[in-house]
């Protein structure tokens, strides 16, 4: 297999949905997501254009876990503008095999 493609890999954010409602970004370290542009505090509002209202936090998870390499597309709220990003998985590993953490 190529380095860097195929296996399970995802978007390297953390999130929750927060008490005011709404899934909420919470840790965005470099890696994919953060150079698509998403950022602490953004408001995930759809992936691949599926509301996250009517998904639970396993759903999520699900849908930005994919093959390493493939692109999952978010709408985003920041500063009551919306924003979409297409955000390419990448590999949980580092270079070296290890886990990141």
């Amino acid at each position: 297999m190529v380095a860097g493609c195929g296996g399970t890999g995802g978007v390297h954010a953390r999130m929750g949905f927060s008490e005011a409602g709404g899934l909420r970004v919470v840790e965005v370290p470099e890696g994919p997501a953060y150079r698509a542009g998403l950022r602490e505090d953004d408001q995930i509002i759809a992936i691949d254009d599926d509301p996250v209202a009517r998904m639970t936090m396993v759903e999520v998870v699900e849908r930005l876990r994919g093959r390493v390499g493939t692109v999952v597309r978010l709408r985003v709220a920041r500063d009551d503008v919306v924003r979409e990003l297409s955000v390419k998985r990448a590999s949980y590993r580092d270079r070296r095999g290890a886990s990141r953490r």
